[in-house]
């Protein structure tokens, strides 16, 4: 695909209504991550094929996005954000609207590697503009509310998937929350001239064998984790992340020798030795690990406990989604008075609510149960915010602006690991623990949700430790910052 002509008198600095045009279309990215997500049973019976099968759709997004992601920064770097943005944004639109069309699993499987590939194309250059190109007054808030995009999109296309799934027919449904997808891509198209374009001071390379080396290691380990849980581990996926971790062991050594010999790798590992980045990478990938698997252990015990499908599922975290977002658009006035620290203390304050919502699962798996815990939910949405806003925004002020680019490349690498991790991990352990409670595997899949109630409580007080290692992680990156 061509790159969309984006030439006009460029601005030199982001304004506010180019940061609203960033968002806009960054959106769409997490928006059909969370639709498809709710999706995948009406696409299983319109193309008759195996939930297994299906899995792929999923997969095939995820893998390619990941995979994409440092190396599109790079490209950002060196060719001009505005413009990878711009193409990718474009390209982005029309495979949305084409995988409305898709007849078949392999037409549909293609038509998602290729969306995750230009969704990963112009991720990374949101917070690489943000980054390079505010102004101080508005690069806070331009960090945060990225944060609060991401969070806000996902909850809206969970909700948009399960109103338009159950106003149309199977068949129809799936596929047009598809085109609302490629509309909403679309919608920030015109308004791109707001937006600056920028690149790299350095002029980096494109350090092709890095870049080898690192989709290839991310494809071998996104795939096993996305779809290695729901098939039961077969024998293949162990391989593959077997195979993953050779392959990312080769790209840190390429990493080192390159720098070494005066190349700007891909993943320059001076970057990662300023202490606020190789912590708050850390940071974000408990974060988002965490809060992926959270979003899938309430779905599995709302549907077994309380009966909810669809859109009631979505419905139990718009609470969670609204304060995240409301407590983002006030997140910069908030940090002026507390500074870095507060994430410190929402990190403590998740795992105290974490432990409150585990004790309501505890004591009532009943159909009470929802409305009991709205409010923990809604504090658990306020906590967040005040979690990965502020690391985001710290990690990239120890950022250089020469690899920006590579800055929000990893980020939103670790953001995507993250949510396979904590699937495969948190919601694995969430099912072993079930399974144990109530004896045998049939009994945790189709009984009543009792020994789905304690896997629940039981993962939840890991998630709650979870949110203490960020908070002792945020507490190191507050001590290093105030020494530089």
């Amino acid at each position: 695909m061509t790159t969309l002509d984006v030439a006009a008198p460029p601005a030199r600095h982001l304004t506010g209504a180019g940061l609203a045009v960033l968002l806009l279309g960054y959106g769409p990215v997490n928006f059909t991550f969370g639709a498809v997500n709710l999706l995948v049973p009406a696409i299983t019976d319109d193309l008759s094929v195996t939930p297994s099968s299906a899995a792929l759709v999923l997969s095939a997004y995820t893998t390619t996005f990941a995979a994409g992601l440092v190396v599109s920064g790079r490209l950002g770097d060196r060719y001009g954000r505005r413009r990878l943005f711009a193409t990718g944004l474009a390209s982005f639109t029309v495979l949305a609207a084409l995988t409305g069309l898709a007849q078949g699993l392999v037409d549909l499987v293609v038509l998602r590697a290729a969306l995750g590939l230009a969704a990963g194309l112009f991720t990374p250059q949101v917070l690489a503009t943000i980054q390079a190109t505010a102004p101080t007054s508005l690069r806070a808030r331009g960090v945060i509310m990225f944060t609060a995009t991401a969070a806000t999109a996902t909850i809206l296309g969970q909700l948009v998937a399960g109103a338009v799934a159950t106003v149309l027919p199977g068949h129809l449904g799936w596929r047009a929350v598809q085109l609302v997808t490629a509309v909403l891509a679309a919608a920030a198209l015109p308004a791109l001239r707001t937006v600056p374009e920028s690149r790299s001071e350095a002029v980096p390379g494109l350090d092709l064998p890095g870049a080898t080396l690192l989709a290839a290691g991310l494809v071998a380990l996104v795939v096993p984790l996305t779809t290695g849980p729901g098939a039961g581990w077969p024998a293949w996926s162990v391989g593959l992340l077997v195979v993953a971790a050779v392959l990312l062991a080769l790209f840190a050594v390429t990493q080192l020798r390159a720098e070494r010999r005066g190349l700007v790798p891909v993943v320059p590992p001076s970057v990662l030795r300023v202490p606020s980045v190789r912590l708050g990478l850390g940071m974000t990938l408990i974060f988002f690990a965490a809060y992926g698997a959270l979003l899938y252990e309430l779905a599995e015990y709302a549907s077994v406990a309380w009966g909810a499908e669809g859109w009631r599922v979505a419905l139990l975290v718009l609470g969670f989604g609204i304060a995240f977002t409301v407590t983002a658009l006030v997140l910069t006035r908030i940090l002026q008075r507390t500074g870095p620290r507060l994430m410190v203390w929402a990190g403590t304050g998740q795992a105290v609510v974490l432990v409150g919502i585990a004790l309501v699962v505890w004591a009532d798996g009943g159909p009470g149960a929802p409305v009991v815990l709205q409010p923990l939910l809604v504090a658990l949405g306020i906590v967040q915010a005040m979690m990965f806003g502020p690391a985001l925004h710290t990690v990239l002020q120890g950022t250089p602006t020469w690899a920006a680019g590579a800055a929000g490349g990893l980020l939103t690498t670790m953001q995507q690991l993250g949510l396979g991790l904590g699937v495969a991990v948190l919601g694995g352990l969430f099912h072993v623990m079930a399974r144990a409670a109530d004896g045998t595997q049939a009994a945790a899949a189709t009984g009543s949700g009792s020994g789905l109630a304690v896997g629940l409580s039981g993962v939840l007080l890991v998630h709650a430790v979870c949110a203490v290692a960020f908070a002792v992680l945020a507490a190191r990156v507050v001590h290093h910052t105030a020494r530089a």
